[in-house]
């Protein structure tokens, strides 16, 4: 409410943004929010991980004396 005892709206709270006697859903919002910033770390840090095998694993082919071999087995597999 401002001073004068007009109801005034805070900007984000969808739920009050169309009615503004509705219950205010910002801390159920910043709730689902810091589980989706948790599950978008958690994804990262798999990336992460994962292209950092693939470059040791291509390493790992490419120090081998049939890397050449494999590398076109493996494409012809992909179909590639």
């Amino acid at each position: 409410m401002d001073p004068d005892g007009t109801l005034c709206l805070a900007p984000g709270c969808m739920a009050r943004i169309q009615d503004p006697d509705a219950e205010c859903l910002c801390d159920s919002l910043t709730a689902r929010y810091g589980r989706l910033v948790q599950k978008l770390r958690d994804v990262q840090e798999r990336q992460q991980y994962a292209n950092t095998w693939w470059h040791a694993l291509r390493a790992a082919v490419a120090a081998h004396p049939d890397g050449r071999a494999i590398l076109a087995d493996t494409q012809h597999r992909a179909g590639r």
